[in-house]
């Protein structure tokens, strides 16, 4: 019995030494990001977004250092393996917050699957990782790319009475998801999609694309390009003499690429989850702290950043900082729930973020082009319907 008893009290020893040994061990945070590349203004928005709250919250958490290890995936999908191969191998991160691109996300998957390693998406948005090939594992605070172009599909027909559409978009799995949501619901509210065109990713001269539109036959074209292609989207489109009314997606209309498109970008309707202009005190807060540390404003990406490291946070203080616990980790992620600058934040059942979506118009206000909110649609989930 004397000898079972001191067997046991060594057992206890090890498990308090351990515990102790790790709550003296840095956690580690791995940031794949697209930051060259095609997408790379997204990804940097969004690695700005996500150091700002980690700044706030002084690198610490639960009495622990944090520590922040960041990769650039170039949006190559076969790169942003090897860069997460790394960070999970090599640098023992316990968790990953980022990932930028659609194509991306869906090689990374499996990967991460199989590893376990909690994941928040905070960028890309195929639909699948949340919903056919979703995984215990991974959560993303960012829309997918059904929610924002389901809900703006609807409201184009139902509430700016358009009818006829043509749709031009971006040649990969983030630009083909978001033109087939918007055309579901688009068509099934009576709607008719006239065409749909690709050029595919980091394109230059979209010419040739804009000249197989039809643009004599619709009332309003759809258009989405994300990281620096809007801007020669829609100069190209205003060199062309195109005068039918654009709708899109936000990333479409992203605060980095208004200065550059100029008056060309007035009178673009969008849909997004958020706008630094959205008058509430905790995006009023955020806009203020971005500003001051980047001297510029925020976007949706850095807002996703920022609620993406949040949302570890949370996790982590709510199991009192042991992240290498990951079933009880990954409980806690599961219940998050926060005020974010764009609303409450929280995730459901499926992973993945439910949120308002805003239809925004870009106008000029004192000198400067901002998503104004023409209105809102209320709680937006991947399942969402009219």
């Amino acid at each position: 019995m004397k000898k079972r008893g001191r067997v046991s009290f060594g057992i206890l020893w090890v498990l308090v030494w351990a515990t102790f040994a790790a709550a003296q061990e840095p956690i580690r945070i791995g940031l794949p990001l697209a930051l060259t590349g095609p997408l790379a203004l997204n990804g940097e928005d969004n690695r700005k977004g996500t150091l700002l709250y980690f700044e706030e919250v002084g690198f610490q958490l639960s009495g622990r250092k944090v520590e922040v290890k960041v990769e650039d995936t170039e949006a190559k999908p076969d790169v942003a393996l090897t860069k997460v191969r790394k960070l999970v191998e090599r640098d023992r991160v316990h968790a990953l917050v980022g990932i930028v691109s659609s194509a991306e996300a869906y090689a990374l998957r499996d990967y991460i699957h199989a590893q376990g390693v909690p994941t928040v998406i905070t960028t890309a948005g195929a639909k699948d990782v949340t919903l056919a090939r979703k995984s215990p594992v991974i959560f993303r605070v960012a829309n997918d790319t059904t929610q924002e172009a389901l809900a703006l599909g609807h409201y184009a027909f139902t509430r700016l009475a358009y009818r006829r559409t043509l749709v031009i978009a971006s040649d990969f799995a983030g630009g083909r998801e978001l033109a087939q949501s918007f055309v579901q619901t688009f068509s099934r509210a009576g709607g008719q999609v006239l065409q749909q065109v690709f050029a595919p990713l980091g394109t230059i001269d979209f010419a040739p694309y804009i000249a197989q539109l039809k643009l004599d036959q619709a009332d309003v074209l759809f258009v989405w390009f994300a990281g620096g292609e809007p801007i020669r989207m829609i100069t190209q489109l205003k060199e062309y003499g195109v005068k039918t009314p654009i709708l899109s997606q936000g990333a479409l209309a992203a605060n980095y690429a208004l200065p550059s498109m100029g008056d060309a970008a007035l009178g673009i309707v969008t849909a997004k989850h958020y706008s630094d202009v959205l008058d509430t005190p905790e995006n009023r807060r955020f806009v203020a702290a971005f500003v001051k540390k980047y001297n510029d404003r925020p976007d949706a990406w850095s807002e996703q950043g920022y609620v993406g490291a949040k949302a570890v946070g949370e996790a982590v203080k709510a199991v009192g900082g042991r992240i290498e616990d990951r079933p009880q980790f990954l409980e806690a992620l599961r219940k998050t729930r926060f005020e974010g600058p764009a609303g409450l934040v929280r995730f459901d059942q499926n992973q993945q973020r439910v949120f308002d979506v805003y239809i925004r118009r870009v106008e000029k206000v004192e000198g400067r082009y901002v998503n104004q909110i023409i209105d809102k649609i209320p709680n937006v989930g991947q399942d969402w319907t009219p």
